[in-house]
């Protein structure tokens, strides 16, 4: 087992994680609320293509 399985994130990999994801959801928000449906979609697909890969690793 690889010790960063042991030991979990810290706070702060936890945090950048979280900030990382913030950036990703305001992205979005400002698509849509320009009106760039079509982006904002491509962009959430992407965002679920990435969480979905770190749910399988």
């Amino acid at each position: 087992m690889k010790t960063e399985e042991t030991m979990g994130m810290t706070d702060n990999q936890w945090k950048d994680n979280l900030r990382g994801q913030l950036e990703n959801w305001e992205e979005v928000e400002e698509l849509i609320t320009s009106q760039k449906t079509e982006e904002a979609l491509k962009k959430i697909e992407k965002i679920k293509a990435r969480i979905n890969k770190g749910l399988q690793d």
